[in-house]
């Protein structure tokens, strides 16, 4: 998001949240439609409320791309208690954190539906910007339900804001009519998005993410536990694809690592990045626009007053294994074998196992000249232990080259889809893909799901993936075999958990159990019961 859009978060939840709580899914506004929503600068306000339930902690913040995404081939959870239970598969229809994400997601949804029934009758200058405050409201709203479907399956399809308690009782509307309505929103608005090139605020949505996430909408779909219209699905996720690479709009960045480089310091390039979060460490000035990508997520960086990393999890041995890591320019940086101790002191991770996740790294060693390791900090501006200013890129246009070509191979063009996939190995320091690897549609559907685990390592992508290729207990199986093989010690057995506890019923997510008891028309998910 915009940074402007994000500054004022701290006065918008207060606006357009309940003062009982701020997740409650229903908000209550101290403010009426009568004495707001007047013109552009009111619905502006509004719109960045929505905007801002794109970053919340319980969101792509902290919680959806990263607590949520620990579990799969690509890391795990580092520690030895039972925290971070969607992870580690130990939830149920109450933990917490579940409910959370629910509740915020709604909370967006009840924030954009606000917007939208009292929007035509603001006043604007200029009709046409009240028509893109619409669709970058409605993109959203999509945006929401699309997390929403992807986690719980069907789920009420709320259209309107909710007042009150009383109006909670909404019956799931079917997983294949949530992703219709997703569809015809972003169909509907795409058009009164500009792109990129045009004039337009880095960070609020454009032309060209709608087309995007139309294509990731219709592949999700096509995909396991839903597998609705695939052959039809497929032809349009080759069709949106194709609007972004004949755009001319997005390319790719020479160098892998400058991608992260930019999320990392805040430079604004989206010559490759199509929607992304933009977070900044303000919390000396009392707001709160702070996420925790690097702290979490990032390399072990014990030492006071500096750009500090829990690192709550360790880079999975099925990803250290899927790289060619003399020559693929991904591997060093996706993957980091070394810690910052107490008193500052680089340490080199014996075991591979236990090594961290460098995507969105706080902080870069230096190999010395004697032998010897140094590190500094990358993040600009103010630091806190906590939280940071990382970005985090939701949608990038090596994943419509993919996604192209993993479309391409389900159609039966095999072929057609090689170049695609070479596209991004080649940006990786890759020659083309060998011709055996890729010989019939089930050999190229293998080599792509590597290739995307290279690819988007640590991006909130990968479980979304091996939920839908129908593979998430294969590829978890798969790590224990290599934690195994790789002589994990017995007392750090624990560190493949996941690969124990995960069970068919992980595709989807129990519906939360406050959702459950508060609306009388809710049925739980069939495995969840």
């Amino acid at each position: 998001m915009q940074r402007s859009f994000l500054i004022i978060f701290a006065v918008l939840s207060v606006l357009f949240t309940s003062c009982e709580s701020e997740l409650d899914q229903t908000p209550l506004s101290t403010i009426s439609p009568d004495n707001f929503y007047r013109n552009e600068a009111d619905c502006r306000l509004a719109l960045n409320a929505v905007y801002s339930d794109v970053g919340n902690r319980y969101t792509y913040g902290e919680q959806l791309p990263i607590q949520f995404m620990v579990g799969t081939d690509e890391a795990v959870f580092s520690r030895s208690y039972n925290s971070w239970t969607v992870g580690l598969y130990i939830h149920n229809a109450s933990t917490v954190d579940l409910e959370n994400t629910w509740r915020t997601l709604y909370r967006g949804i009840n924030s954009a539906n606000l917007l939208l029934e009292n929007l035509p009758d603001a006043e604007f200058t200029e009709e046409s910007r009240k028509l893109r405050y619409e669709a970058e409201t409605r993109f959203l709203r999509a945006f929401f339900y699309f997390d929403l479907v992807r986690w719980w399956g069907g789920v009420p399809l709320r259209t309107a804001s909710v007042g009150d308690a009383t109006a909670n009782d909404i019956a799931r509307t079917s997983a294949e009519d949530i992703y219709e309505f997703i569809i015809t929103e972003l169909e509907a608005v795409a058009p009164n998005l500009p792109l990129p090139s045009e004039e337009i605020e880095y960070g609020r949505v454009s032309r060209t993410a709608a087309w995007g996430l139309l294509a990731r909408v219709y592949m999700t779909k096509a995909g396991e536990p839903l597998k609705h219209m695939p052959a039809e699905s497929y032809v349009k996720v080759n069709e949106y694809c194709d609007l972004i690479i004949n755009s001319g709009e997005h390319n790719l960045i020479e160098n892998y690592e400058d991608i992260f480089m930019n999320e990392i310091k805040g430079v604004n390039d989206d010559t490759e990045v199509i929607f992304e979060v933009q977070f900044e460490n303000q919390r000396s000035a009392g707001i709160r626009e702070d996420g925790k990508h690097g702290n979490l997520n990032g390399i072990m960086c014990q030492q006071k007053d500096s750009p500090y990393a829990y690192a709550f999890t360790y880079a999975g041995l099925s990803l250290i294994n899927a790289y060619d890591q003399d020559n693929d320019e991904r591997y060093d940086w996706n993957v980091a074998n070394f810690k910052v101790d107490k008193k500052g002191v680089v340490k080199i991770q014996k075991n591979r196992y236990e090594w961290f996740p460098g995507k969105f790294r706080r902080i870069q060693k230096v190999d010395n000249a004697d032998g010897s390791y140094s590190w500094y900090g990358l993040e600009p501006g103010d630091l806190d232990k906590n939280y940071t200013g990382i970005n985090f890129p939701i949608l990038r246009y090596s994943d419509i080259l993919l996604m192209k070509a993993e479309a391409l191979n389900e159609l039966d063009k095999t072929a057609e889809a090689v170049p695609f996939m070479n596209q991004v190995r080649n940006r990786a320091g890759l020659g083309n893909v060998e011709a055996d690897l890729v010989a019939t549609a089930a050999d190229f559907h293998e080599e792509l799901m590597t290739e995307r685990l290279r690819e988007f390592c640590f991006e909130g992508i990968r479980k979304h993936d091996l939920i839908r290729w129908g593979v998430l207990v294969e590829k978890l199986t798969e790590l224990k075999t290599e934690m195994e093989a790789a002589n994990v010690a017995s007392s750090r057995e624990w560190l493949y958990r996941s690969s124990i506890n995960v069970a068919e019923k992980h595709y989807l997510m129990p519906i939360p159990l406050k959702e459950m008891n508060e609306n009388k028309l809710m049925e739980q998910n069939p495995l969840w019961k």
